[in-house]
């Protein structure tokens, strides 16, 4: 029970750092614009000086003002503060029942996140290959991960759980900011429809299971986001609950934000708010790449198209202010992997529609007019070229003359549109990643949007009671599937008190620096998805190697990744000293740490290794070996 308080201190210092933002924008999106603002400074800081000074520095720094302005004027919370309040309760509630940091990607995130907690300097080192960087990968988002991990004065393995519960909560409050004009009705059903639902595919299955007597289990929970053959297809309330701290998860509030200021500059008039609008834009147009670059053309896009509606030149400026940025974090990176290539396989228009349905639905029905009607006969001929090409095309059009109009909102649908279309063509890395990335941008684009023109008058409104409907089951059946665990903790570390004495041995690494050599997946693609690595993920520091497909996928070096895998299984089936030795010196480890996974691989006694070098942990049959004299 007891780390539900480091809930608590990171909602009151979260709270507590918005307030400067007050003064100049709205108290919903000043709430995220915060954490983004003191997340920036403290990583441009972190390429000179460790990370961890640089958080402290900006942090109370914002405090004092923060201090400064309570005691100088009336500043009050709104009530919009219940939505966050709320949302970050439920999340925090379903992670303190399953707080395990495993499965899927997790790992990987722990990984990364206690790397940027660990960094001297950026770019931090790479967790999974000793002596590299983590330059091949956009960690923007493990730092506001990790500055969320500071705030709440928590160790890693539970900041990643508060972390995971205040991204959803930084949304809703968002989206409720965007709509609260439009009635408390309107605002609740477009937080519903954007964020807490699910597609038409989850709908169908449910009621194909229970006609077939079959179970809502972890296929039901699973299977809504692999509609598309080759392809993920996560929408936000799946991305919340599966709760891997990832790239595109992280993205999803600043998005939302990007969204908001957007709909904000077509209602503000004075040249402060605009000017402030503009900096806070080109921040999180900056952030929206830092964080997950996939995401920052569509951004921008929404900007250059708002900008053409409205007529402001300052949205296009916030563009061109946040390109010298990109460009200056784009020379520190090396991405192999990020090719653009174009690509010949179409979705399917079934496929699509299990996916696709609500949001596209949404958009036709409530910014759709009676250009969208004379457009479909032409989409029919398109078929052939795409199916989401003619499902899409008349609403595209009809959003252009919506922009030509001066309709704001268009912008938004046409981005949409153009998440959903621009996959049939082109992919960057690989058509399943790019279908992943731009599907969640379409899935947020499409709802928000939409949601501000809701109509509960005539047949409209059973319109959207069919859909909120439809997308309600999903979270009914889906979460009480992901959360069947009982742990009571925020501990995401606790499934490994049973797995010999890992638990004890990980803990005592935190607080140590150094290279260490593991089992960290070297038997087999898919084993980086399993227990390889766990030191790694929860220490932050550098393994010889970890995940091995991972990493051959980043650094598309195959020789080097094999090499190191094969030192690895060579270190702990030798019993020669010198053999061993070679090895420490290779890659300047510091530690050995024998465990569970170590003894199930290699099935290997650790007296071998305390024959050679020097024990400095022992528990419940794990031990940790260092290579030099610690005395």
């Amino acid at each position: 029970m007891y780390t539900l308080i480091y809930a608590l201190c990171f909602y009151s210092s979260s709270l507590l750092i918005a307030i400067p933002f007050l003064r100049f924008f709205k108290y919903t999106d000043a709430r995220f614009l915060s954490l983004l603002t003191i997340s920036a400074i403290s990583f441009a800081l972190g390429f000179a000086f460790p990370f961890k000074i640089s958080f402290y520095a900006v942090f109370a720094a914002t405090i004092a003002v923060s201090l400064y302005t309570i005691s100088s004027r009336d500043v009050r919370i709104e009530s919009s503060e219940a939505i966050f309040a709320l949302f970050f309760a439920f999340f925090i509630f379903l992670r303190f029942l399953n707080p395990y940091i495993q499965d899927a990607e997790k790992f990987m995130d722990s990984a990364f996140m206690n790397a940027v907690l660990k960094s001297s300097t950026f770019p931090p080192n790479d967790p999974f290959f000793a002596g590299g960087k983590l330059d091949f990968y956009y960690y923007f988002g493990h730092v506001i991960s990790a500055c969320i991990t500071l705030m709440s004065l928590s160790p890693p393995e539970i900041g990643y759980n508060i972390a995971i519960s205040a991204i959803p909560a930084y949304t809703a409050i968002i989206i409720y900011g965007i709509m609260r004009e439009k009635g408390l009705k309107v605002a609740a059903s477009g937080v519903t429809l954007s964020i807490f639902s699910g597609n038409a595919y989850s709908f169908i299955d449910f009621f194909r299971r229970i006609l077939a007597g079959k179970a809502i289990d972890g296929g039901y929970y699973w299977n809504a986001t692999r509609v598309i053959s080759h392809t993920i297809n996560e929408f936000p309330y799946f991305s919340f609950i599966h709760a891997d701290l990832h790239a595109h998860v992280v993205a999803i509030p600043i998005f939302t934000l990007i969204i908001s200021l957007i709909l904000k500059a077509s209602k503000d008039e004075s040249i402060r708010t605009i000017h402030t609008l503009i900096l806070a834009l080109a921040l999180s147009l900056f952030a929206v790449f830092a964080t997950n670059s996939w995401d920052y053309p569509l951004a921008a896009t929404a900007c250059i198209l708002a900008a053409v509606s409205l007529k402001r030149k300052g949205l296009i400026f916030a563009v061109v202010l946040s390109i010298p940025f990109v460009i200056l974090l784009y020379s520190t990176m090396n991405t192999p992997a990020a090719k653009i290539e174009l690509v010949g396989e179409r979705t399917n228009a079934v496929e699509f529609l299990m996916y696709a349905l609500t949001p596209l639905l949404l958009a036709y029905i409530f910014t759709g007019n009676r250009y969208t009607l004379y457009l479909l006969p032409i989409s029919i001929p398109l078929y052939f070229i795409s199916p989401v090409l003619a499902l899409t095309i008349p609403l595209a059009i009809s959003s252009a003359y919506g922009i030509y109009k001066k309709d704001v909102t268009s912008a938004i649908v046409l981005t949409g549109l153009l998440a959903f279309i621009l996959p049939e063509f082109v992919a960057v890395e690989s058509r399943m990643n790019t279908v992943f990335k731009f599907y969640i941008i379409a899935w947020l684009s499409l709802t928000i949007a939409p949601a501000l023109k809701l109509d509960f008058n005539g047949f409209k409104r059973y319109v959207v009671v069919l859909l909120l409907v439809v997308s309600l089951v999903y979270p009914m059946a889906a979460t009480p599937v992901r959360y069947s665990i009982r742990e009571y903790t925020l501990d995401g570390m606790a499934f490994m008190k049973s797995l010999d004495g890992d638990y004890e041995a990980v803990k005592w690494l935190q607080g140590r620096d150094g290279v260490i050599i593991e089992e960290g997946c070297t038997q087999g693609a898919l084993c980086g998805y399993k227990y390889g690595g766990r030191v790694a993920a929860f220490t932050g520091n550098p393994a010889v190697i970890a995940w091995t497909n991972h990493e051959y996928v980043w650094r598309r070096n195959y020789s080097a990744v094999a090499e190191r895998a094969k030192d690895v299984r060579n270190f702990y089936s030798s019993s020669s000293c010198s053999e061993m030795l070679k090895i420490v010196k290779k890659y300047n480890i510091s530690y050995i740490f024998f465990g569970y996974e170590e003894r199930r691989i290699f099935l290997t006694d650790p007296k071998k290794i305390e024959d050679c070098f020097v024990k400095v942990f022992e528990s419940r049959g794990t031990y940790i070996f260092a290579t030099k004299n610690l005395s």
